[in-house]
């Protein structure tokens, strides 16, 4: 090889592992870090995109975990070679395809999804991620705010997603409390009988209850659950989206998304990373009422807003107020 291709090669590797480095950082940050560090790859590194970042993400977690699992495996066979007696056996042992499955999952689904996919206690599946160092901590998930901005949607439609069970968040679970301001609210139209047995199960002191058991409490139907939560009045344990239950989303229901309302790098980016099928891009259109949505506004404190919710901004924000307000003529509009 000439010396101009080793210096080429010598560059190429040494551009990587600054890239590994810095999404290593942000991996261990959060969602936040990890999409700033991404934005921030973009800008510097010639060449790549989005979609490259994401895809290297995967693979240096899939990298970090295999690694761990081989030194795990190492050591405890090591361990047992030394040791005189001979362990007790598990009633179902652990094989690699199992603990394959485990590697995949962990980080992405809670635990106790997890041992329904792999048809195990939860007490199992814990002690196989700590005997793995795995831990049990969903790290990768969206925030409903964020997958609003991303998405460009209102919280009032993903939160019917949610409700109609397109879109599956961490803890699905109706929580206590909101169970109990619910009956507080409605105390009127409820009845006593409902009241009490409401109140004698909120005693209990559970985090949670499932739609089931929520409509059985209420004296209503699943249906009515769903639609107090796709308006707002019950809430859920936990609304953090996976990474997993949002490529699940996009792939099975991305024609319930107006891709002509997001940019076309994000567009490009949900295609090819989550699966939406070119043919909803294609196909979108927007209407009249929705046409506000592609012209984006510049404020004053520097805030890049699009549509109508430019004006709720700017009678609250303070940079905007201090000074003479802008008519939306003078404001600066981009076309996407």
């Amino acid at each position: 090889m000439s010396n101009s291709g080793e210096k080429v090669v010598r560059k190429c590797t040494k551009e990587l592992a600054a890239i590994d480095k810095l999404l290593l950082a942000a991996i261990k940050q959060g969602p936040a870090k990890k999409r700033a560090a991404i934005t921030r790859i973009v800008e510097l590194v010639p060449g790549w995109n989005r979609g490259q970042c994401w895809q290297r993400i995967k693979e240096l977690r899939r990298a970090t975990k295999r690694a761990a699992l081989e030194e795990r495996h190492s050591a405890k066979a090591k361990k047992s070679g030394e040791a005189t007696a001979t362990p007790r056996p598990v009633s179902r042992p652990w094989t690699p395809a199992d603990d394959d499955r485990l590697l995949n999952l962990a980080g992405y689904e809670p635990v106790k999804r997890i041992a329904q996919r792999l048809d195990r206690s939860v007490r199992a599946v814990r002690f196989r991620m700590a005997a793995l160092g795995m831990s049990a901590r969903v790290t990768d998930a969206w925030s409903l705010r964020a997958l609003c901005k991303l998405l460009r949607i209102r919280p009032s439609r993903l939160r019917d997603f949610i409700g109609n069970g397109l879109l599956r968040v961490r803890d699905a679970r109706i929580s206590a409390s909101s169970l109990a301001a619910f009956c507080e609210r409605n105390q009127p139209s409820l009845g006593p009988s409902i009241v009490e047995r409401v109140t004698a199960a909120l005693v209990k002191g559970d985090e949670g209850y499932t739609w089931e058991r929520a409509a059985e409490l209420l004296g209503v139907t699943v249906a009515q659950v769903q639609s107090g939560i796709s308006v707002g009045q019950l809430r859920l344990v936990d609304t953090f989206v996976t990474d997993r239950a949002f490529e699940e989303f996009c792939k099975k229901h991305g024609d319930q998304i107006n891709m002509m309302l997001i940019d076309p790098a994000t567009t490009k980016w949900l295609v090819s990373e989550y699966g939406v099928s070119q043919s909803v891009t294609d196909g979108a259109t927007v209407s009249g009422v929705q046409k506000h949505a592609l012209v984006t506004r510049a404020c004053q404190c520097g805030r890049k807003i699009a549509g109508n919710a430019y004006f709720r901004h700017v009678r609250t924000c303070q940079s905007a107020t201090s000074e003479s307000p802008q008519s939306p003529s003078q404001a600066s509009r981009t076309q996407l």
